[in-house]
This record gives structure tokens, sequence and C-alpha cells, in this order.
């Protein structure tokens, strides 16, 4: 563990292969506790983002290939980070208007088709100006992540509970996302690591990268529809989340 904490502090960013996902391990059932931050899961592709100085972006999956080429759109995250540099964890989705996962599209983006626009899901931050943050607990990388990074096209903040696990695996189950991530609230990054300081909780018959893309539950109205009169309709994944019990504090 010292040797993945101890990744120096030169302001520009290392290579993508010195720095790994760190994994949660599945778990069967939800749960609550107040030792746990609670957020929703979309099941799209794990990506680690590096905002490079002067404005570089890398964007690399679990392969440590680079997707940026591929997703011009996402270039937009970097007008949402405040920060000279950064290291974002967290997933891409494609959503249809509804603002469930659209696994089909997403395969066709990474695929250089034609499809729906791709956004990215930021739930840890590992980097910021030239520290590593990997020896912080969660609590603190949550909160530095809230305040450098805004929500917009190109991505948003995950947002989270804290302790409910049971009611917001409810409420995801409802909305049709594929599930709930569970960490301790105390849990330094570890790269490369499946620990259970990290639970995944799907939902049963929930759509994960892989599979057939699924319909959303029926009834489900579209997203420009809860947009105020004379306002841009936010992004569909940004109305889902509002519909969760969730903290939306905007920073």
């Amino acid at each position: 563990m010292a040797d993945q904490l101890n990744l120096g502090f030169d302001p520009a960013l290392p290579h993508a292969s010195r720095v790994a996902p760190m994994w949660p391990v599945p778990r069967r059932d939800p749960f609550d506790s107040a030792d746990h931050l609670f957020e929703p899961w979309w099941g799209g592709l794990r990506v680690l983002v590096f905002l490079q100085p002067g404005g570089g972006l890398r964007i690399v999956d679990s392969s440590s290939t680079d997707l940026a080429d591929r997703l011009p759109e996402l270039g937009g995250v970097r007008g949402l980070v405040d920060a000279r540099s950064a290291v974002l964890d967290g997933e891409l989705v494609a959503v249809d208007e509804r603002g469930i996962a659209d696994h089909a599209a997403l395969r066709a983006r990474l695929s250089g088709e034609a499809s729906r626009t791709v956004s990215l899901l930021a739930f840890d931050l590992l980097h910021q100006n030239g520290s590593w943050l990997l020896g912080k607990p969660l609590d603190a990388r949550r909160s530095l992540l809230r305040k450098v990074m805004a929500d917009g096209d190109a991505g948003v903040v995950v947002p989270l509970i804290v302790g409910e696990g049971r009611a917001l695996y409810a409420a995801v189950a409802a909305q049709g996302i594929a599930g709930v991530l569970a960490r301790s609230r105390t849990s330094p990054y570890l790269p490369g690591v499946r620990s259970r300081l990290w639970r995944s909780i799907a939902v049963p018959l929930a759509d994960p990268l892989g599979a057939e893309a699924s319909p959303g539950p029926s009834g489900a109205g579209p997203a420009e529809a809860e947009a105020e009169p004379g306002r841009r309709p936010r992004p569909p994944v940004l109305t889902v989340l509002r519909r969760l019990p969730l903290d939306l504090d905007e920073g």
C-alpha cells in the first residue's frame, strides 16, 4: 500500500499506467450504514480522466486505452473542473431521453459509430494541482470533488446519500438504474485493488454494460418535460438524479 500511495507530487500528471481504478466487491443485498456513502451506479464504462496542465485531456479505460479522441464531446469536462491538473474516477454513460442507460449506444460510440452523446459521471478525485489524494479518506476526496467540479452537459458529479443505502437502492431500482455503490467514508484509494471497503449492489435484471439494452420503467416521460419554461433542458442523467433521495448540494 505504501508504494501505491507514494506516487510523488510532480505537477505534471504521470502516465496512466502508474495508477489504476480501485474496484468494489459485489454484494447481494442493500444495507444501511452511517459509515458508508451510497451513490447510484449506472453500470457504464469505468474510466480515469486525466486533466493535464495546459488543457490536455486523457480518458483512460481499465485496459489503458485513451478514448478522448473517440468522444470529442467530453472535451467539455475540462471547463467544468477548476484545477490546473486533476485525475477523476468515474464512469461513461450514454442515456436516452428518460436518463436510462443505453449501453448499445455507448458501445457504438466507442466503436467509432454515430450514436447518443456520452457523459462522464464522476465519483472520486485522485489528484489535484500536483498533489495525490489517494491516502485521504473518501469523505475528504468527495468534498474536494464537489468543490472543484461543476455539473454540465459533458459530465456531472454523482451525488450521494449518507447511511441510507436501502432507500437509495429502492429508488434506483424504480428508475431503471443498474445499482448502488457503497463506499466506506474512511476508505483510502487503493489503485488496482478490489476491496470490501467498496461494495457494489446490482439491481436484478438491470442492464450492465455488455448486455443487450432493456427498456426503462414504464410511464417515464421525457426529461425535457421537467425543464422550466424558457430554460435549457438539463442533461437527462441529471434529471434522473434529481428524482433520487440524494445530497444535491451544487457546491
